[in-house]
């Protein structure tokens, strides 16, 4: 884990070619930059950890609890995560967590695939977090891979509609800069729907499926 980051391949804005509108029209994303995954999941675990307890403060400070609403907690799946699931079970090992007022959506998952192949994000997801928490069944919300095509367009916009809000959202970025499976040129108010995968992210996959005449060409 203290490894320090590198990145696959160059990239980046050239500032001194660039029109300068282009540079200043936009403000920046307040962005901390670590040394090493180490002290970047220390953050973050911090923060998902106080996050937690305040809203248990807030809400649950009359006892009533099965009554709370549950706090929500947006995950993602991928290589990014893994170090934050580590330090998240270890601290609720710890005691210094529970996750039993935590209601989670998972940001995406293959199409077609089913939740018992390891490949799945579903499968990963249990395996590196939720099966190691106190978290209840019915709290877990995860894409499902196995919905008919002709249902899938149903499907997506009954999943859309079930995240009524998002208390904080942990995401990856992928190497060509997109969020879950919003492939580059994806319209930025698209909904939950079914894409279709670029050969590229196919590729950075395929070492999971082993091949890329494995790899799903969609996902939701």
């Amino acid at each position: 884990m203290n490894n320090k980051y590198s990145l696959p391949k160059d990239g980046g804005l050239i500032s001194e070619s660039a029109p300068r509108d282009i540079i200043h029209r936009y403000e920046k994303i307040h962005t901390k930059v670590y040394e090493n995954e180490y002290e970047g999941v220390q953050y973050v675990a911090d923060n998902i950890v106080k996050a937690i307890r305040m809203y248990n403060e807030i809400h649950c400070s009359n006892e009533v609890y099965e009554e709370s609403q549950p706090f929500v907690l947006g995950l993602t799946t991928g290589r990014t995560p893994l170090g934050l699931y580590r330090e998240l079970v270890k601290r609720h090992h710890e005691g210094q967590i529970s996750f039993r007022n935590v209601a989670v959506y998972s940001l995406d998952e293959f199409y077609p695939i089913r939740s018992t192949e390891q490949q799945s994000r579903n499968y990963r997801i249990h395996e590196e977090f939720l099966n190691h928490i106190d978290i209840l069944p019915e709290n877990v919300h995860i894409p499902d891979g196995t919905v008919p095509e002709d249902r899938v367009s149903e499907y997506c916009a009954s999943y859309d509609h079930s995240v009524r809000r998002i208390d904080l959202m942990i995401i990856g970025v992928g190497e060509d800069g997109q969020i879950g499976f919003n492939e580059p040129g994806a319209y930025s108010r698209s909904r939950t729907r079914l894409v279709q995968l670029t050969y590229n992210t196919r590729k950075i996959q395929s070492g999971a499926f082993f091949g890329l005449e494995n790899t799903p060409k969609m996902a939701v």
